[in-house]
Formats: C-alpha cells, structure tokens, sequence
C-alpha cells in the first residue's frame, strides 16, 4: 500500500503530540501499567515515524536527471525507457537507482547547474570514448544511464 507524505507526516506529528502528553501525565501522575503501555508505544512509533516516512516517500528527480536533453528532442518517452531497460540488462550492476543516482553525480559540485554539468558530462564521455552502444545508439555512459534511471523511475 502506497501511503501519501501528507498523512505520515500527521501521524508522525500526532504520535509525537501523543508521546509528550503522556510523558507530562506521568510527570504529574504516578506511574500506572496503562500509562506505561501508551508511552511506550507512542515513543516506539515517534522514534520509528520520521525514518518510515522517508523509506516510503516518493523520491523525485529533476527532469535534467531523468532525461537526456538531447535524446528527448528526437525520441519519445517510450523510447528512452526501452533504452533504459536495455542498459539495465547489459548492465545488471546499475539496476539499482541509487547507484546510478551516485554515478551520474558523481565528480558534480553542488554549486553546478545539473542541466548543464550534465550535457558537460555527456561531451566528455564523446570526447573519452566513453561510450556503450544499445540498441543500436552509440551514447555515452552517462546518457545511458539517465535514460535508466528514468525507466527505473517510471516503473512502478
């Protein structure tokens, strides 16, 4: 089941409230089994809360990220995901979108332009040789791997 951020975040928030008024009560009351049963699993779930909520969140990349500026001017979004299932098929180690994520940013300041890095990035990987050919489309590793990553994004 796939839970918007919207009502985690209240729950998280709600549980958080939950927790501190009860820890108030026992700070004004004397400790009773029911008390204790609250505290505890209102803290478990105000601990676990926050981290839950950014396991479940949807992760949304920039359309500079996703898409190779280029390759979007001749080919359609079916097409960039064919391609991007293809390399994750010769490429079975860069399946994961974290990993390709972490190597398509890889050596990028934070103060650069994604979009531009990236097109920086894609002229070198010409220029280096740097290439893989798939499906018959000689790109470079890192438009292969945006074209992946926007498969893997769109895949759910």
């Amino acid at each position: 089941m796939i839970r918007s951020s919207c009502s985690i975040r209240v729950l998280c928030i709600s549980m958080w409230r939950i927790w501190f008024n009860a820890c108030f009560l026992l700070i004004l009351n004397e400790m009773k089994r029911r008390n204790f049963i609250i505290i505890a699993a209102a803290g478990t779930v105000a601990i676990a809360g926050p981290p839950l909520y950014y396991y479940w969140s949807d992760i949304r990349y920039e359309n500079a990220l996703i898409q190779p500026k280029s390759l979007a001017r001749i080919w359609d979004a079916e097409t960039i995901q064919s391609i991007g299932k293809t390399y994750c098929r010769q490429f079975p180690k860069e399946k994961n979108k974290e990993v390709l994520l972490k190597r398509l940013l890889a050596g990028m300041n934070n103060s650069d332009d994604l979009a531009t890095a990236l097109e920086q990035q894609i002229k070198e990987d010409f220029e280096t040789g740097n290439t893989v050919m798939v499906n018959g489309w000689i790109l470079s590793i890192t438009e292969a791997r945006q074209c992946a990553l926007f498969a893997a994004s769109a895949h759910k």
